[in-house]
């Protein structure tokens, strides 16, 4: 499927499906932007601390903040803003948030998609070279147990 985005330099958004679980790849003139996910496993928060990018005690003051804006602000700009990454960290960190949840994708045996030609506005737009990104998940791959 990424690979026919690619060729087609199809824009817009691909949602998958399972269960009670929906993520989504964002895609412009074939590129992959974005990633988002209705897991609470692939959380920017939990990405950074996976990549020990962030400490796990950080990511709890960061989660107390945040409750107390009332979703008000974006998890990123809470971490920056209170100097728990800096902010070229926090863009590599959503480059990781992005790669983790497409990698969870293709462990993924079943499931429903649907490809609407559309981006939300407000989509963060990052650069994902999706053959290096394929490159990678193979690599991944191969050391799952």
């Amino acid at each position: 499927m990424l690979e026919n985005l690619r060729s087609s330099k199809a824009t817009g958004s691909l949602a998958l499906q399972k269960g009670g679980v929906e993520k989504r790849i964002y895609v412009k003139e074939g590129r992959i932007i974005f990633a988002s996910s209705t897991d609470p496993r692939d959380r920017l928060g939990d990405s950074l601390v996976r990549a020990g990018k962030l400490s796990r005690a950080n990511l709890e003051q960061a989660l107390v903040l945040y409750k107390k804006s009332a979703g008000l602000k974006k998890m990123g700009a809470i971490l920056v803003e209170n100097g728990f990454v800096p902010p070229k960290e926090l863009f590599n960190g959503l480059k990781i948030q992005v790669k983790d949840i497409i990698f969870s994708l293709l462990l993924w045996e079943e499931g429903a998609f649907v490809f609407e030609e559309r981006l939300p506005v407000d989509v963060i737009q990052l650069q994902i070279n999706i053959q290096e990104l394929i490159a990678e998940l193979i690599t991944r791959i191969k050391k799952e147990p």
